[in-house]
């Protein structure tokens, strides 16, 4: 799985420092990336209740013994949430329905209780029809990944000098009011390679100001719950703008933030036409999703805005994602988020947020309790004696077809891996002017071995597998050209997700078995390349010895050993600060330590 300021569980591309070029972090391939303090009451989520009607195409389980290896007894909550997935994945879900009594913003939902948003808990327009979803079944791959992307110094420098000129945000005491943002400070500028040429020299331009009216418009449109606010700066003659931005405002209201504002980040006016001007503006959607993010992240949009004639209004006549012009990602920063691509049922649990589309919405309720549990089961454990400031809570997004699952947060393209969860970081300036990590989003591929396996334990795996990449993500800091080792990354993640396991006398290190048995393992610790490789037997070997390494240093130096070496890897990824981590931890130089590891998987797994 992985962290793209992505991160995925199992397999892993880490992407909170990787470019758009790399996967998520904690993006998973057959295996399954410090609560927000202050007195700021949460903007609350409109509430309200529904059962998703529809009829659910026929989805038989996928036959994968390598995904049910672990023993069967026992049915936890997400035994029930596997099995309703199993039954969806390809469906159509009607977003018809009864809306319920909406409670009053001033009145906002006790989110420790359970509770469930409906795209029919707004009272809206007629939703565009629901298309069927064809798409092949896709085995699980052998482990989890996660993804997080860089962003060089050069940009944090140019955000924090837009920030001094431009930044604007709000923070909300209850509906309808707002302050400036404080110490969370921007969130920066486009990615690297993003086209943010400046205005022509000569010729009319549109004011910066003029824009950030707009925005500040809309910000106040979603605080005061005014749909018609936030839609009457767009071109209504332009097909589908406008019903697709009332779309955007009514999930928006579903989704509970503890703050939110539109912010200029960028413009860029292109040569008149007659009296005609248009721009191209950068703004970023700087938010934190109440009990889930601890800092302000932000999603990067790009507004195409047209003046007519000399003093005529701004007409917003096109909204996309501000875009990437390099390989492997098609925006440059977190777009499409699910609220862009679908109406949303949101369910809501103490720790847990599932923002859930049409094809997903039967599922969301039991999904959310599966993932309830999983998320108490990695919290608790890490409150055994882990640092403070990891993430309270988990954004996870269920989805049932591939192309949705590498569209959202950077549109991936080209080559998609096999991975089944994909975690993404979200990125943030902090108060010192570096880059960090506000939040993680979990994308699940519901449609995959994980979640249609008849092993009950198989979800359960993927969901704490994936929150282990998304509960230590606020530790990273972002260090330019240089990432997290997957093998600390994946190996924790698994280490977690599998913990009070055991491992000898079942299946779980089979294909770290069948590398050893073709002499394949080099006894030395898991590369980035062998971690990522596409040969399913050796992508998954890789994962297991990483797991066993993570193991090794808890056999030395105990669970406290564990929780400060990767803690340590996080803040500082710079290979000598990994060596003496690893030192520290165990007592071993890494030479050492690598020869302890390897004597000790050959005692586990030699035939």
């Amino acid at each position: 799985m992985t962290e793209p300021t992505h991160e995925s569980g199992n397999a892993t591309d880490d992407a909170s420092s990787a470019t758009p070029t790399d996967p998520p972090v904690g993006a998973g391939p057959g295996r399954g990336a410090e609560p927000v303090t202050g007195a700021e009451p949460a903007i609350p989520a409109e509430s309200g209740d529904r059962t998703a009607e529809g009829v659910a195409a026929d989805h038989p389980s996928t036959d994968d013994p390598a995904q049910d290896r672990a023993p069967t007894d026992g049915v936890t909550a997400e035994d029930d949430a596997s099995a309703d997935f199993a039954a969806i994945p390809g469906s159509r879900i009607s977003s018809t329905g009864s809306a319920v009594e909406t409670p009053s913003p001033a009145d906002p939902p006790d989110v420790a209780s359970d509770a469930r948003v409906s795209a029919s808990a707004v009272t809206a327009a007629p939703e565009p029809p629901t298309s069927a979803l064809l798409h092949p079944t896709h085995p699980a791959p052998a482990r989890p990944r996660s993804v997080a992307r860089r962003l060089g110094a050069p940009l944090l420098a140019l955000a924090l000098a837009l920030a001094a000129l431009i930044a604007f945000g709000v923070t909300l005491s209850g509906p309808g009011s707002a302050k400036p943002h404080d110490a969370d400070g921007a969130l920066g500028a486009p990615r690297p390679g993003t086209a943010t040429p400046m205005a022509p020299a000569h010729g009319p331009t549109i004011a910066t100001a003029d824009i950030q009216a707009i925005a500040d418009r809309r910000t106040a449109a979603i605080l005061a719950r005014d749909e018609a606010a936030f839609t009457v700066d767009l071109d209504s003659d332009v097909p589908d703008l406008v019903g697709g931005q009332q779309r955007l405002f009514r999930n928006l209201a579903r989704v509970s933030f503890d703050r939110l504002a539109y912010r200029v980040e960028t413009v860029q006016t292109m040569p008149a036409t007659d009296d005609r001007i248009t721009a191209y503006v950068d703004v970023s959607f700087d938010h934190r999703i109440s009990r889930a993010d601890t800092a302000t992240v932000g999603e990067g949009y790009r507004w195409t805005v047209v003046r007519d004639a000399p003093g005529a209004p701004l007409r917003i006549t096109g909204v996309d994602g501000t875009p990437y012009e390099g390989a492997g990602y098609a925006y440059a920063r977190d777009y499409p988020a699910p609220w862009d691509h679908a109406d949303l049922t949101v369910v809501r649990r103490e720790h847990v947020v599932v923002l859930a589309d049409p094809a997903t919405a039967r599922g969301a309720d039991r999904l959310a309790d599966a993932a309830e549990a999983a998320a108490r089961a990695d919290i608790d454990t890490w409150s055994d004696g882990g640092p403070p400031g990891t993430a309270p809570g988990f954004v996870i997004v269920p989805v049932a077809d591939r192309d949705t699952f590498y569209r959202l947060y950077g549109g991936r393209t080209g080559d998609h891996g096999e991975e089944s969860g994909l975690t993404y970081a979200l990125r943030t300036i902090g108060p010192d002017g570096k880059g960090h990590f506000g939040g993680s989003r979990i994308v699940l591929d519901t449609t995959s071995g994980w979640f249609t396996s008849t092993n009950p334990r198989r979800l359960g795996e993927l969901l704490r597998h994936e929150m282990a990449h998304a509960l230590v993500t606020p530790l990273r800091n972002e260090v330019p050209n240089q990432d997290q080792p997957v093998w600390v990354v994946e190996g924790f993640a698994d280490w977690l997700s599998l913990r009070g396991h055991t491992l000898l006398g079942t299946d779980e290190l089979y294909e770290a078995r069948t590398y050893i048995a073709g002499n394949r393992f080099t006894g030395k610790l898991p590369t980035d390349n062998e971690l990522y490789q596409a040969d399913t037997v050796g992508n998954a070997a890789a994962y297991e010895l990483a797991h066993l390494a993570i193991r090794r240093i808890e056999e030395i130096g105990g669970t406290q050993a564990v929780y400060g070496f990767v803690t340590a890897v996080y803040a500082d990824p710079a290979p000598a600060a990994v060596d003496a981590a690893l030192d520290r931890a165990t007592g071993l130089a890494r030479a050492e330590f690598e020869a302890d590891w390897a004597a000790r998987v050959h005692a586990l797994l030699d035939a």
